[in-house]
Parts: structure tokens; sequence; C-alpha cells
């Protein structure tokens, strides 16, 4: 398959939100909007892969910045149309998600869901290596 990784156009929108779904995440075209709109007011921003008109994956870089670990580039949101997965798409989307993020900082991170064991290979082939382990807590106020 040949794909172009671009920035993310409105025109995406529906594409995302059918690549949420694969990730877990349910959302309408508005939520998802409002999210693509917040991470780029924070800085970040999301990169796509297209072919032929169609997005088959996506991921988001943005910033993560802490008093004591400082600032630190993450890609977060990665996913890959099941249809595409195996094609170098994932590897296409973190290569330009880290050429990204290395202009603005040389700390990059990359958060995976425990239970996402594929996941956690293709980062390591990547070069990322395992550093810690958190448990997350939420609070809806």
């Amino acid at each position: 398959m040949n794909f172009e990784i671009r920035k993310y156009n409105d025109s995406d929108l529906g594409d995302l939100v059918d690549l949420m779904v694969q990730l877990g995440y349910q959302h309408t075209e508005r939520s998802l909007s409002e999210n693509i709109y917040a991470v780029r007011e924070s800085g970040g921003e999301i990169f796509v892969a297209d072919s032929m008109g169609k997005v088959y994956g996506c991921i988001c870089a943005i910033f993560d910045i802490r008093l004591a670990a400082g600032v630190n580039g993450e890609i977060v949101s990665l996913v890959v149309d099941s249809s595409a997965r195996g094609m170098g798409v994932g590897k296409g989307l973190v290569a330009e998600a880290e050429s990204w993020l290395k202009q603005k900082t040389n700390s990059l991170r990359v958060r995976a869901n425990s239970v996402r064991s594929e996941a956690h290979d293709f980062y390591k082939s990547l070069g990322y290596s395992f550093s810690k382990t958190q448990s997350v807590f939420t609070k809806n106020v």
C-alpha cells in the first residue's frame, strides 16, 4: 500500500471517528473535533496516513510538561486500520511524529495500555525501552 503521511485536515474527521473505535474509544464527530482542537491549541499535532483519500491510520504528537521531569514529547493515540496493519503505516506515522517532536524537545515517550502487548512489542522494535509502570486514577468533576 502506498500512503502519504500528512497533517490532519477537517475532511479526515469521519475516518478518524472510525479509527478511534478500533482503538477502543467511542466518539461523535463533534467530540473528536473538540479533542483535535484542544490538541492543537495546546501545541500538539495530529498526523494521518492517507491512501487515495482514505485515512488508514493516525497519531497524535503532544507535549507533557512536568515540574520534576521537564518537557517530554509524547506519542499518543496511534491507531492503524485493521486492514492496513503490518504494511509500514504505523512505522511511518511514528517517524513523522518523532520528526515533528524532535524540533521542540530531545526527550520522547510513548504510553501504551498494559493490555496492548502487541503495541509494546511494536514500540520496542522502534527503539523505545520500558521505563516505568504507573496507575492512573480518574475523577470526574
